[in-house]
């Protein structure tokens, strides 16, 4: 009876939603079940991917009405899909305003789920750029870098993504619009509080969790010139450590913002300059004697061709690595801080079983800390040493981004008593009912 009830319920949502929102924006059965990575044996009770701000609410309103928790995605099939059964998802990418730029205040606003890329491209035909762009040319979205706290890799010497956030725009789990940020109302600086309240922090790396971040105004960067040189070699926790040192130092003197290092041995520099394309090989040859230093040799540079600067191509990134799209435990940490978390790192995947999925690392090197990425090549990566044990990384020093539900549940435990209670009651009143899915304790 109970089983038949659910199912019934689960029927009339969906007939709500497609009525209200059209077929082409809804799926269900086994399209749904695809779309999530779901087996055949469990269903989400739909799939929604909304375009405008008015489809946003009403999904709100039918989830309240019905009772169905809504959770917000952004890239899709998921990591661990069973978390999207028997609720609503809600995939953001259809928010796809395109970019529009205001190149007298340099900031740009656009649609949550745009992805990164597109916007700095149509900011680089302004001659200007997002500076926290990630490195790996995959599909992260706006909204989905923010809604996880991701900082980016590429920029990291001059900040991340994250500090240049003008203002949001988000659904609140109550349906009520909000905008946050007051900076592009009062034609303020940009990242000026000017003594105001902001809570644009406590919504980025909230994962959905008190709001659907439907627009993003972002602060953009003059584009600088850029010169790569790429090097590969066979790692160990020596030649790590060179590289800590040789990074830190060019970085310091401020002519490489951003060094990449994979653990399957390629390292990428970016050296930059905003001083002119004829500064380039002053600031290379200083970047490559910094490096020299610690017995690590670059024997070319490779500039951005004009038509690169300016958006018209991809861009001279990285090669994705292998194991992109698998799940993963990012940390980042200071630089003080980062052969206790290395010392940590090696020694949980250690202690992992032979038979237990393999870990890939990756290095992005900033200035102002360094951040970890640790990708598990197989199934059961909660059984993990990495995971079962990650309060010994953040008592190393290090600081997880994109929490998932386990390491969110560690993190809070970490948390003042104020702080808990802030966060508590900001659930409570943006998301009374409970309609994002997310019991109060995991915000």
């Amino acid at each position: 009876m109970k089983a038949r009830r659910a199912a019934a319920s689960a029927q009339a949502v969906r007939g709500d939603l497609i009525d209200r929102l059209g077929a082409d924006r809804v799926w269900i059965g086994a399209p749904a079940r695809e779309i999530c990575g779901l087996a055949d044996s469990s269903d989400p009770v739909a799939v929604v991917r909304p375009s405008t701000l008015a489809q946003v609410q009403l999904i709100m309103k039918i989830g309240r009405a019905r009772h169905v928790p809504v959770v917000i995605k952004s890239n899709l099939p998921a990591i661990e899909p069973m978390n999207l059964v028997d609720v609503i998802v809600l995939d953001t990418r259809g928010l796809d305003r395109p970019p529009s730029i205001d190149i007298s205040r340099r900031v740009v606003t656009v649609g949550a789920g745009v992805s990164i890329h597109a916007v700095d491209r149509a900011a680089r035909q302004a001659r200007l750029c997002l500076r926290g762009v990630p490195a790996l040319l995959g599909n992260e979205t706006i909204g989905g870098l923010l809604g996880s706290g991701d900082t980016g890799s590429i920029g990291l010497g001059d900040g991340s993504l994250l500090s240049d956030v003008v203002s949001l725009q988000l659904v609140a789990g109550s349906g009520r619009l909000m905008k946050i940020g007051h900076a592009s109302l009062l034609a303020s600086v940009p990242w000026r509080s000017e003594g105001l309240p902001d809570a644009s922090g406590i919504l980025i790396g909230a994962s959905g969790r008190l709001g659907v971040i439907t627009e993003v105004t972002l602060r953009l960067q003059p584009a600088p010139w850029v010169a790569w040189s790429n090097l590969n070699m066979t790692l160990d926790r020596s030649k790590i450590l060179a590289i800590l040192s040789g990074a830190r130092l060019a970085i310091s003197k401020r002519v490489v913002d951003t060094v990449l290092v994979d653990e399957s041995g390629s390292m990428a520099v970016r050296a930059s300059t905003w001083r002119g394309e004829s500064d380039l090989d002053a600031v290379t040859s200083i970047a490559t004697k910094s490096f020299e230093r610690y017995d690590i040799e670059f024997s070319d540079w490779q500039s951005e061709q004009r038509r690169v600067r300016l958006g018209y191509e991809a861009g001279q990134w990285p090669a994705e690595p292998s194991t992109s799209g698998a799940a993963t435990l990012e940390v980042r940490m200071s630089w003080p801080d980062a052969t206790k978390v290395l010392d940590v790192s090696d020694a949980l995947i250690a202690a992992a079983d032979s038979e237990g999925p393999q870990v890939h690392r990756v290095w992005a090197m900033g200035a102002d800390y360094i951040r970890l990425r640790h990708c598990f090549n197989g199934q059961g990566h909660q059984r993990h040493p990495l995971i079962r044990n990650a309060r010994y990384l953040l008592d190393a020093g290090a600081v997880p981004v994109g929490l998932n539900d386990t390491l969110r549940t560690l993190a809070r435990e970490r948390m003042e008593s104020g702080s808990k209670v802030l966060l508590t009651g900001l659930a409570r009143v943006w998301d009374p009912d409970g309609v994002l899915g997310q019991p109060a304790g995991l915000v």
